[in-house]
């Protein structure tokens, strides 16, 4: 048995013709350089991938290059008799096993970002004390003073008023340390947001937007459901989890910022945060029911809301992010859909609509 190739000694990149031998219980190279045996348990061979070339790397830093990819393979089952390396030859030549691999891979990649990366944040999420939400939510906090926020410029009176408004909602729930602050906020406008700690932000803009407190408790009911549901925790828990089942994946921090790595990504996680709006609203919804505030309230704001953030006009007169807008865009508001981290304003709107 005896393989044509060509030889590197590992000390400088010359190439020499050479011949790999076996003899008995041993290999013999015959290159320029002479004749060298070795032992079997003292080289490596490289796996076949296709027909490509084969290395074997021998003592020294030296390496035996080829093409004849069978003898190799002879070479082995000379030293290794088995079948398994039989089959596992077989198996990775097999073209239709090689398909139905990567088919289950794909399954699996999708399941884990879909299901398994959801579901396990969920669970990490609330396995988290309260001092790291607490941790976590006042680093936020802190940062968002400091980009976004300024001080509340609300009267005093208003902002007692609003508290005592909200206070029999906040009361609901007495083993979460539910509260709410005002911030002002050029930037981002009319809104609010929940922080994992239970602390919840209203902007100025949205208050003096409100035509009236039940407004805004819907919002707030809206709110006190990401908290009840720990969305804060379980989507920083999940940005942590797609971050680094893609490292996994692709083997490289740097793949990370690939515009074909990251735009699925983001387009997952997109996708989980408007599964989270949705179980807000249906625990607002049923808050509010409970309550006796009518979902209305919740309807008027969120029309107005849309209309606030939205671009001007489109050509059909209708300003653009609106209700209308997404109405006559057909198409457009499904492709909208897609890449909000908010469900739709319309089908919000609708879903309210149903329970009046």
């Amino acid at each position: 048995m005896r393989l044509e190739g060509d030889f590197y000694t590992g000390a400088d990149s010359r190439r020499q013709t050479a011949q790999l031998a076996v003899a008995g219980d041993a290999l013999c190279l015959v290159s320029g350089g002479g004749e060298q045996a070795m032992s079997w348990n003292s080289i490596k061979v490289s796996p076949r991938v296709g027909n490509t070339p084969r290395y074997v790397y021998l003592p020294d830093d030296g390496v035996f290059e080829t093409s004849d990819n069978d003898g190799v393979d002879r070479l082995v089952l000379h030293f290794k008799p088995g079948r398994l390396n039989g089959f596992i030859h077989r198996l990775e030549n097999h073209l239709g096993l090689i398909l139905v691999a990567a088919v289950i891979t794909v399954a699996v990649t999708l399941f884990t970002f879909f299901y398994g990366v959801p579901w396990t944040s969920r669970v990490v999420a609330d396995l988290m004390p309260q001092s790291v939400k607490a941790t976590v939510s006042a680093s936020t906090l802190r940062s968002m003073d400091m980009q976004l926020f300024s001080p509340s410029e609300l009267p005093e009176h208003v902002q007692e008023r609003v508290h005592d408004h909200f206070a029999p909602l906040l009361l609901l729930h007495p083993e979460l340390p539910l509260n709410v602050e005002f911030r002002s906020s050029e930037s981002i406008g009319a809104n609010a947001m929940a922080l994992p700690d239970g602390t919840i932000i209203f902007t100025d803009a949205l208050v003096v937007m409100a035509e009236n407190d039940e407004e805004l408790a819907a919002v707030l009911a809206h709110e006190i459901g990401h908290v009840v549901h720990n969305h804060g925790m379980t989507g920083v828990v999940q940005s942590s989890l797609v971050f680094w089942v893609i490292v996994m994946m692709t083997g490289d921090l740097s793949a990370f910022a690939d515009t074909t790595v990251s735009v699925p990504a983001v387009l997952m996680s997109l996708a989980y945060s408007r599964d989270m709006e949705r179980e807000a609203d249906t625990y607002a919804l049923g808050l509010m029911q409970a309550q006796n505030i009518e979902p209305m309230y919740f309807i008027s704001i969120m029309q107005r809301l849309e209309d606030s953030h939205g671009q001007g006009l489109d050509e059909a007169g209708h300003q653009e992010g609106s209700v209308s807008a997404e109405k006559d865009n057909g198409w457009l508001s499904h492709l909208e859909g897609l890449v909000s981290s908010h469900p739709l304003t319309e089908e919000r709107i609708r879903r309210f609509e149903a329970a009046r």
